[in-house]
């Protein structure tokens, strides 16, 4: 018996039910390219697979931004170098190849609030996603909330997965508020589960020798920093907020 030839719509139909949409979008267009061209059905089925490979990679690349959950997008070269002299730009750049998250490796930037330190944060983020790395961003305030309020509905080991997983994870604004015995040992969980497996980049206005007012237990402070300490990047940011130099 003679097997039913597909219709152009019914093909498509069934790349989408076999989940190749990029085949799918481009399959009109490709098979009109064949007539024009005299492709073969080899060369239709090469181009074919270019576009499902195109279209997974581009949806790649925007779950994994989506996922990171940065607040807003600042690249390397939106920074004001010469308003913050005491970062070198060679040092960015090389830390932009993002050697750092393949050693599982640290970065602290320590400085006044208005100094760009959320901007690097951001700015090497967006380079770790062009690398096809996992990125999320979180201020420390509200990754310490939402552990402690998985507590309470007994997802804590489930939250403890969501920080810990990403090749890196960036933690914004440390030193805005002290972290009391059980937020600080929350805080140090992440810290030690990450030891040696993925990359940690903290903003903070406190200087290291300034963070036993930040943990109040002096034995956390001491454990937290031998972890992040151990490799890491410290850059010091000096001058004045570049936010206060561009007010109305």
């Amino acid at each position: 018996m003679k097997q039913a030839v597909l219709t152009e719509g019914a093909v498509a139909q069934k790349l989408k039910e076999f989940r190749l949409a990029g085949m799918a979008a481009t399959l009109e267009l490709r098979l009109k390219q064949a007539v024009e061209e005299d492709l073969s059905p080899l060369e239709v089925l090469g181009l074919l697979c270019e576009d499902e490979a195109n279209v997974r990679e581009e949806n790649k690349r925007k779950r994994l931004y989506k996922q990171a959950r940065l607040p807003y997008a600042k690249a390397i070269e939106d920074f004001e170098f010469a308003f913050q002299p005491s970062v070198k730009k060679a040092a960015m750049l090389d830390l932009a190849t993002c050697g750092f998250v393949e050693k599982h490796a640290n970065i602290f930037f320590i400085g006044q609030p208005g100094t760009g330190k959320t901007h690097l944060s951001i700015a090497l983020a967006l380079e770790a996603l062009k690398f096809g790395k996992t990125v999320l961003f979180t201020t420390v305030w509200d990754m310490i909330t939402m552990l402690q309020q998985s507590r309470a509905d007994y997802s804590y080991k489930k939250r403890l997965q969501w920080y810990t997983k990403p090749d890196l994870l960036i933690l914004d604004e440390l030193g805005y508020r002290s972290l009391d015995k059980t937020t600080g040992e929350d805080f140090y969980e992440i810290v030690s589960r990450r030891y040696e497996r993925g990359s940690i980049i903290i903003t903070t206005n406190r200087s290291i020798p300034e963070w036993d007012s930040v943990f109040i237990d002096k034995t956390l402070t001491t454990a937290i920093l031998d972890r992040l300490i151990h490799h890491c990047s410290v850059i010091e940011m000096k001058g004045e907020s570049y936010r206060y130099k561009h007010r109305d």
